[in-house]
């Protein structure tokens, strides 16, 4: 054998340690190779359990067991890019989508009142609500018919049972009885000073005010019995607006009517009506007067009665009012007036009584006005 033929010592070493470790990937550098770490022989021995046991550590890095550990950079990378592909499909975006598309609905729900049906879709955005629109157009609706209401009564006039006043006859018969609340509050002092200084006794001092509807009766029927008469004709000749009974005793019947009428000249107070009817065989008894007061100038009536004469009055007045009613026939009225005829026999006349007259007027200048 030549020298050149003779195996090398060292060659054997060499070619152990080649074909203990298979070749690494052409891709990886030579600095992660575990050998280049300990270049002594005697560590190679313990690095193969080491190999071994990288290996059993991570079998899910996405090589086989027996892969040997140069290629575990390899397995890294290879392991997280199924986990990257694993949290792909959770893209719930499409889902929460479609669950935020049924918000109209809720709205529709929420406002079934808003001024548009339940199946009406929801209005745009840039859109005004026509719902906002309708509640302040119905307030007004509410207040004014009550008005038009009220304009209505005030423009009718008045009737009752076929009497009837026209809208511009009502307003005159109203400012009369303003007239006649006002003028009471001057006039009921005076007749109380009356009744206490004659001694007479004041009957139905509630009462003394007549009722509006009375007076637009009595006009009323006035008006149409004479149909050439106007308004202020007929309201000229209501002189029992405010009215006031006077009673005394037969004894003193007379003498309290005199001093009556003497102490109501004195204070200015004209006498407008006398009626004296003691005289009569059937009939009212009593003595009725209408004057003018001295500071208002307002008419009154002032009634001059005995006890019995007063209580064939009461007795009377229902029938009296029945009597006068428009459709009360003239057989009725008859029978009526009869009564009454038989409730007034009664009454005996105070001497002297049929002989009482009225005062003599005197003039009563105010402005604009001259009664007698």
């Amino acid at each position: 054998m030549h020298a050149t033929d003779l195996p090398c010592p060292q060659s054997k070493g060499r070619q152990k340690s080649a074909d203990s470790c298979p070749t690494p990937s052409a891709g990886k550098p030579a600095a992660k190779k575990p050998a280049a770490k300990k270049p002594t022989a005697n560590g190679q021995a313990p690095q193969k359990p080491r190999r071994k046991k990288q290996a059993a550590k991570k079998p899910s890095g996405g090589r086989p067991a027996g892969c040997p550990p140069c290629q575990s950079a390899l397995g890294k990378t290879a392991a997280k890019e199924p986990a990257a592909k694993k949290q792909m499909p959770r893209k719930p975006r499409p889902k929460k989508e479609a669950a935020k598309k049924p918000r109209p609905k809720k709205q529709a729900a929420m406002k079934p009142g808003g001024g548009r049906p339940a199946a009406c879709p929801p209005c745009r955005p840039g859109t005004k609500k026509p719902s906002s629109q309708k509640p302040s157009a119905q307030p007004p609706s509410t207040t004014k018919p009550p008005a038009k209401k009220k304009q209505l009564k005030a423009d009718h006039g008045w009737s009752w049972q076929g009497l009837t006043i026209d809208a511009a006859d009502l307003r005159k018969v109203n400012v009369f009885l303003a007239r006649a609340k006002k003028a009471e509050r001057t006039i009921s002092p005076q007749v109380r000073s009356l009744a206490r200084k004659t001694k007479a006794t004041m009957v139905g001092f509630n009462e003394r005010k007549r009722s509006p509807e009375s007076i637009k009766r009595s006009v009323a029927r006035d008006m149409q019995n004479n149909p050439s008469e106007t308004m202020d004709d007929a309201l000229d000749k209501v002189y029992n607006s405010v009215r006031y009974i006077l009673q005394w005793p037969d004894a003193s019947y007379v003498k309290g009517v005199k001093d009556s009428t003497k102490m109501l000249a004195k204070w200015k107070n004209a006498n407008l009506r006398w009626s004296n009817t003691w005289a009569r065989a059937r009939g009212y008894k009593g003595i009725n007067t209408a004057w003018r007061a001295n500071n208002s100038g307002h008419p009154y009536e002032l009634q001059f009665h005995t006890p019995k004469s007063q209580a064939a009055q009461k007795r009377s007045s229902k029938l009296y009012e029945e009597a006068h009613h428009p459709r009360t026939t003239g057989s009725r009225r008859a029978q009526l007036q009869n009564q009454m005829n038989r409730n007034y026999a009664s009454v005996p006349c105070p001497a002297g009584a049929q002989l009482l007259s009225a005062p003599r007027r005197r003039a009563m200048v105010r402005p604009g006005v001259t009664t007698l």
